[in-house]
C-alpha cells in the first residue's frame, strides 16, 4: 500500500516537472522566433525621418509664401509710389490774366513722373494727331486764318497781329516727361475784339473734343486714358 502511494506521488510530481519544461520549452521557442514574426513598432526611424522631412518642405513652403508676399506688398508700394495720374483739363477764362482764353491741359495728379508717349484727339469719330486739324473741321478754317495774318504781318511788320488779333498757340506732347503735379499746355486760345465768332466756335465745341494719351511711368508700365478718368493698364504704347 505504501509502495503504491509512493508511486502514484512519484509520477505526479513527474507530470508536474513535465508541465513544467513543456511551458519552458515553448516560452523560449517564442522568444528565439525570429523578428519578422514578432509585431514591429509603428513609430520607427524611418518613419520619424519621414515626418522630420515633411515638416521641412512644409516650413520652407511657408517660408517661400511668405516672402512672396512681402515681396509683392514691396512691388505695390513702389508702383504707388511712381504712379502717374494724366487727366486733361480744359477752361474759357484765364483768372491769372484776367481775359477770356480757351485752353486744354493735361495735368499729371499722380504720385510718379509720367512719359508720355503720344496723344491722339477725336472729333466726330475720326482721329487727329494735330489739334491744328481738329479746330478746322469742327470751327473754322485755322489755315485761311493763319494766311491773313501772315499777309497783314508783311505788310505792316511794327504791328504784331496775331498778338492783336489772338492766335492759337499748341504745345508739343510726344515723348514729354511730365513731373507730378505739373500741368502740359496742349491749346491755347485767347479772345479779342477780332476773333470772337471764331473764338466762340471753338468754346462751343471744346467739350466735344475727346483724347487719348498713352503715357508709361518710370517702371516702364504703360496706361493708355481717355483724359477723363478711364485708365486701363496696358503693355506698352504702339
Amino acid at each position: 500500500m505504501d509502495n503504491q502511494q509512493q508511486d502514484a506521488s512519484c509520477s505526479a510530481v513527474k507530470s508536474e516537472q513535465d508541465t513544467n519544461v513543456e511551458e519552458q520549452t515553448k516560452t523560449i521557442q517564442q522568444n528565439t522566433q525570429p523578428a519578422s514574426n514578432q509585431r514591429k513598432a509603428w513609430f520607427t526611424n524611418e518613419r520619424l525621418n519621414l515626418f522630420l522631412a515633411l515638416c521641412a518642405i512644409i516650413i520652407s513652403a511657408a517660408s517661400f509664401y511668405a516672402t512672396y508676399l512681402q515681396a509683392s506688398a514691396a512691388e505695390r508700394q513702389v508702383k504707388a509710389a511712381t504712379w502717374p495720374w494724366l487727366e486733361v483739363m480744359t477752361g474759357n477764362f484765364n483768372e491769372e490774366k484776367n481775359y477770356e482764353e480757351i485752353t486744354i491741359n493735361i495735368k499729371n495728379s499722380g504720385s510718379g513722373p509720367a512719359i508720355i508717349k503720344y496723344v491722339k484727339f477725336f472729333h466726330d469719330e475720326k482721329s487727329y494727331t494735330e489739334i491744328f486739324n481738329v479746330i478746322k473741321d469742327c470751327c473754322f478754317d485755322i489755315y485761311a486764318y493763319q494766311e491773313q495774318l501772315n499777309k497783314l504781318q508783311s505788310e505792316s511788320p511794327e504791328i504784331n497781329f496775331f498778338e492783336k488779333f489772338g492766335w492759337l498757340y499748341t504745345g508739343v506732347s510726344n515723348n514729354r516727361l511730365l513731373a507730378s503735379g505739373a500741368e502740359l499746355n496742349l491749346f491755347g486760345f485767347k479772345k479779342t475784339g477780332f476773333n470772337a465768332t471764331q473764338w466762340d466756335k471753338v468754346n462751343d465745341q471744346r467739350f466735344n473734343i475727346k483724347t487719348e494719351i498713352c503715357y508709361c511711368s518710370l517702371l516702364e508700365q504703360c496706361y493708355l486714358s481717355d483724359g477723363r478718368g478711364d485708365v486701363r493698364e496696358i503693355q506698352q504704347c504702339e
